[in-house]
């Protein structure tokens, strides 16, 4: 049985692959959650992988969520008897969360925080409030992408009376392409320091020069967004089918040394043919190496709903981490206040979710000695979050940036 199961989904795999120009709509692809011994997940997950390609799939506190198509639904449902395993469909129809987060875009009309945009309007966006606010902020860009998209980002940095130039406070999202709400969620904060009239956020905003770059994998949020709202890698070509490298794997600390494969097709955690092989990567690192006076860098993720600091491939603390547990548990209470809801953290990504080898922020903590660092997972269900409630993680990360701010100058980090 087991032998016939695997044949069929060999099969399927093959139609895959013929199929790979059309549209992924994910009409009807579940979303399931499976219950189980870790040891028993991984193997499900493993047989899963070797026969299909599995557009979405985590493993977390003895449950798995996997995105499983219409076509193999009914094979997956047998295996997963044969394991004798409790499941549960979260979802329904995927196809039906893509509609209600393309509800709200309209293309040409205003940019708004009740809508997701491709990378074009985001950087139009910021242009736009380049030219708006002049005197003070302007387009930076921090490298370039495979496409030729260059990874485009808006400094801040008020006048001061002082000569002396400011700590710089650098902000990356987006490094994982279907996390719509991290690009969202940072242009939010960046209208809050542009607009804000309370002076607990004009004073932050004096305070630091701001880096902040809403998409650092531009083309593979284009492609998200236009054609697999699933894609999560880069789009290098890295054989005659398959394409792209997880960027945030992609980093030249411990490479492929934890939570990274070596497969190129692997849809999820391919770390590319050799640390910086990417040219987002690759530019944006030599990018962050040219800056003096870095005081923080500040990543955002979804959907895990946690702070993580260095190193994630690690359960041993680095210098100071007591310091950035203290100053995140403070950010985590003044994010809370606004909505009520709970982080994980702070604590290493070995410790509270998994080992993972390759990051962004594990690389700059290496190779720059930046004192703050920190990666915010923010909430949501399998990288869906409504348009409509943008504004509820905007206010959560603006406060939680202002607490982690404040805090770190109470220990004479600024």
């Amino acid at each position: 049985m087991i032998i016939y199961l695997l044949i069929c989904l060999s099969l399927i795999k093959f139609n895959l692959a013929e199929n790979i120009y059309e549209y992924k709509s994910y009409k009807d692809y579940k979303l399931y959650e499976v219950e189980g011994s870790n040891d028993i997940l991984d193997s499900l997950l493993q047989k899963l992988k070797n026969f299909v390609e599995l557009p979405y799939y985590e493993t977390r506190d003895s449950k798995l969520e996997v995105l499983i198509a219409p076509d193999i639904n009914s094979l997956f449902e047998q295996i997963i008897s044969l394991y004798d395993l409790k499941t549960k469909v979260v979802v329904e129809d995927y196809s039906e969360l893509i509609r209600l987060e393309k509800s709200g875009y309209r293309k040409n009309s205003a940019f708004s925080w009740t809508a997701y945009y491709d990378v074009d309007d985001i950087y139009e966006y910021l242009g736009n409030v380049s030219k708006e606010y002049s005197n003070w902020t302007q387009l930076v860009v921090g490298g370039e992408s495979y496409e030729g998209r260059q990874i485009v980002g808006l400094r801040i940095n008020t006048p001061t009376e002082k000569d002396e130039p400011k700590k710089i406070v650098f902000i990356e999202s987006g490094i994982h392409a279907r996390e719509w709400i991290t690009p969202a969620t940072t242009t939010y904060f960046i209208n809050q320091l542009l607009t804000s009239t309370d002076p607990k956020i004009t004073a932050m905003r004096n305070q630091f020069e701001w880096q902040i770059f809403p998409t650092v994998n531009p083309d593979g949020y284009h492609y998200s967004f236009t054609w697999d709202r699933m894609w999560r890698k880069t789009r290098s070509k890295s054989t005659f089918f398959c394409y792209g490298a997880d960027p945030n794997r992609n980093w030249d600390y411990n490479w492929l040394k934890n939570g990274a494969t070596s497969n190129p097709c692997n849809y999820q955690t391919y770390g590319g043919s050799e640390p910086f092989s990417e040219k987002e990567t690759r530019t944006l690192s030599e990018y962050i190496q040219d800056l003096d006076n870095l005081l923080a860098y500040v990543a955002f993720h979804a959907d895990a709903q946690m702070l993580l600091v260095p190193y994630s491939d690690s359960v041993e603390h680095i210098d100071n981490y007591d310091d950035l547990v203290k100053i995140g548990k403070t950010s985590l209470e003044y994010g809370y206040k606004v909505n009520g809801e709970k982080y994980d953290g702070p604590a290493t990504a070995a410790e509270i979710l998994y080992k993972a080898s390759g990051g962004s922020m594990d690389w700059v903590r290496h190779a720059t000695g930046t004192p703050l660092v920190y990666t915010y997972e923010l909430r949501g269900k399998s990288f869906h979050w409504p348009p409509d409630r943008i504004y509820e993680q905007g206010d959560e990360v603006t406060q939680m940036m202002l607490g982690l701010f404040t805090e770190a100058c109470n220990l004479n980090y600024c």
